[in-house]
């Protein structure tokens, strides 16, 4: 098949790919780029990929912009690791809670969604199987690689492996204007943030798709501990009223 390009809402649907044209949950992140991509070096890191529907998304969003940027996007492409921290299993919301690092709205919702996945016949708790994407182990780099070169987008760099051998100082870009977290786990997260941070650029934008979550903990609480001595704003938005979720971001001040 030959390239083409997107126009319609449709075409992101079938293609998987989020429709940054219109509102959605992302927002502040991708009017991030828009406002700052040419008045700020560096290029973007998307940390976890899945099936790309972000990653492409920012792409083709770095076209419409005619930026020079590239985006780097970091993924084992084989599911979560083997081991797990105890930050990341259920009972650490009760933690959250308990310390006041949550809300009763959130803890209601997070108690309701198990509740409701019991109710469907899922009835374990375990970090591995609480995401309705299971461990994430279904991800198609080669279907990836396929829409990339559909859409003609020369300007991702996909990184393969474990984050603890490919995020190292010496890889990947050497500034970072932005960055998307959507890796769910505690141990990713705090990676992430080690590689991310001493080369985001100040003023940088940096997205969290998992702070506010009714099933990984371990973002929350690798985010607070990162955070705790670091110069930055962190901010919460919502698109609407009757958005729930809350969306999380920190720009970087020092």
């Amino acid at each position: 098949m030959k390239s083409i390009k997107i126009e319609f809402d449709w075409q992101f649907n079938i293609l998987g790919i989020e429709n940054y044209k219109k509102p959605g949950p992302r927002d502040a992140y991708f009017n991030f780029i828009r406002s700052n991509h040419s008045s700020m070096d560096g290029d973007i890191v998307e940390s976890g990929i899945f099936r790309g529907s972000s990653l492409i998304a920012t792409a083709l969003l770095l076209k419409d912009l005619k930026s020079p940027k590239k985006i780097y996007g970091y993924d084992s492409f084989s599911g979560f690791p083997p081991i797990y921290d105890q930050n990341d299993q259920i009972e650490t919301f009760s933690l959250l809670h308990d310390q006041g690092r949550i809300t009763e709205e959130h803890f209601k919702a997070v108690t309701l969604n198990y509740d409701l996945k019991n109710f469907l016949g899922n009835t374990t708790t375990n970090v591995e199987k609480i995401s309705s994407s299971s461990d994430f182990s279904d991800t198609s780099k080669s279907l990836l690689l396929k829409k990339i070169k559909l859409l003609d987008l020369d300007n991702i760099i996909l990184v393969e492996g474990n984050f603890s051998d490919t995020m190292l100082s010496n890889s990947g870009p050497e500034k970072i204007f932005a960055c998307m977290i959507d890796c769910d786990l505690y141990h990713s997260y705090l990676t992430t943030y080690n590689f991310v941070w001493p080369k985001l650029l100040k003023n940088g934008f940096v997205y969290l798709d998992e702070y506010f979550s009714l099933k990984f903990p371990g973002a929350r609480m690798a985010t607070d501990k990162f955070l705790e001595k670091k110069s930055c704003s962190f901010q919460m938005y919502k698109n609407s009223d009757t958005d729930l979720y809350e969306r999380w971001f920190i720009i970087k001040t020092d």
